[in-house]
């Protein structure tokens, strides 16, 4: 009888900590030297269901912080944490990944 008791609360006290736990999507966005603007536009669509993104962008680009700044601004959730990371050597892209901005029309 003990055991059926103990078996019963271990599992309502699972429930209850497991019940906030969510899954999430994640979406990403590379923008390469070779891409046209049609292509990253395209990418970002499909992002609509998506939770959180992942964006990357190649340093051939003169102004490759600024645009990753203005991505971030616009797709992104401000209010939550965002990670972005700088090139390092051997690696040639600035990074960020943030919360996906909950759209109207989502």
């Amino acid at each position: 009888m003990k055991k059926i008791l103990f078996s019963i609360f271990l599992i309502f006290c699972l429930s209850i900590s497991f019940k906030n736990a969510k899954s999430a999507n994640w979406c990403k966005a590379i923008y390469n030297q070779n891409m046209t603007d049609g292509q990253l536009k395209e990418q970002l669509s499909k992002c609509k269901n998506s939770d959180n993104v992942f964006f990357a962008i190649h340093t051939g680009f003169q102004n490759a912080g600024h645009l990753l700044n203005s991505l971030v601004a616009e797709y992104c959730d401000i209010r939550r944490n965002i990670v972005s990371t700088k090139p390092r050597n051997g690696d040639p892209y600035f990074t960020a990944v943030c919360e996906f901005r909950r759209h109207i029309l989502r």
